[in-house]
């Protein structure tokens, strides 16, 4: 950490009070996300969730990662992870954790009794090595539960429809029988992810919510049958390639397989002269 506590807090404050928008269908919210416990200070999270709780917004950070990170606080401060989090104020339905994979039966009745949410990443956990997210048990309890791609050091590709996909795979070759279907894990990326967010203004279409959605032509050979259960087809076959239309509050973003709101080819050739002088250094 390389700023105070006090400046750390000051400018989450700032920043919550210049950009948050709460009000309903609002494209402009704002978190407050500490890392992780073992890269902030303890102080730093209590006061983080205090002053979130203050200001109205939710609290996110990673929890349950890794071995490693249970390791490390049952070393430092004598408690697996949760019980360290709950210490500090950070459960509650105003809560969510990134990965939850090595929570135990205990802890996932408690994260069900509090409300506290999981957003998994099966594709960063993949690629880590960090483990197996308990989905099934999470869906069973009723623990609030999103579908997220983690970050870009830990993912590459950042490409929901693919997270959705892997996540069907990886929990039928783990759970089996118990695994979750691929509506499930669609209701997990949208109202799911939604919930996590505190919004109920997003994750379905219906009257009174907010006008997203995106938009696949069916009528292609690698989907052939796959119109006929499409509310799994993205678990159980998988999508590749661009989505046809994406809207977003009523507004076009994504047509004929293209964004609307930027130059492709000029964004992708800046990004790759951008890695090229970095690669060269």
């Amino acid at each position: 950490m390389v700023q105070s506590i006090d400046a750390i807090l000051e400018d989450s404050a700032r920043l919550v009070n210049v950009w948050h928008d709460p009000g309903r269908f609002s494209m402009r919210q704002v978190a407050l996300a500490p890392c992780s416990p073992f890269s902030v200070t303890g102080d730093l999270m209590r006061q983080s969730a205090a002053l979130a709780r203050s200001l109205g917004v939710r609290l996110h950070t990673h929890l349950a990662e890794t071995r490693d990170e249970e390791q490390f606080t049952l070393e430092r401060f004598g408690m697996r992870p949760l019980d360290y989090m709950e210490s500090l104020g950070w459960l509650g339905h105003d809560v969510w954790y990134a990965h939850g994979i090595h929570f135990n039966d205990d802890e996932l009745a408690l994260l069900a009794q509090t409300g506290t949410g999981v957003a998994h990443c099966p594709v960063s956990n993949m690629k880590l090595s960090s483990g197996v997210c308990r989905v099934p048990e999470l869906l069973r309890l009723g623990v609030p539960l999103g579908l997220a791609v983690d970050g870009s050091a830990s993912n590459d590709g950042s490409n929901l429809l693919e997270e959705l996909r892997v996540a069907y795979l990886l929990h039928r070759h783990t759970w089996g029988a118990a695994a979750p279907t691929g509506y499930d894990l669609l209701k997990a990326a949208t109202r799911g992810s939604a919930r996590l967010l505190g919004r109920d203004d997003l994750g379905c279409l219906a009257p009174g919510m907010a006008g997203d959605m995106f938009l696949l032509n069916l009528e292609r050979l690698s989907l052939a049958g796959a119109q006929f259960d499409p509310m799994s087809l993205l678990g159980t076959v998988g999508f590749k390639g661009s989505v046809d239309y994406t809207i977003v509050g009523g507004r076009p973003v994504v047509q004929n397989g293209e964004l609307t709101t930027v130059d492709e080819a000029e964004v992708t050739a800046r990004a790759n002269e951008t890695v090229r002088r970095y690669l060269r250094q």
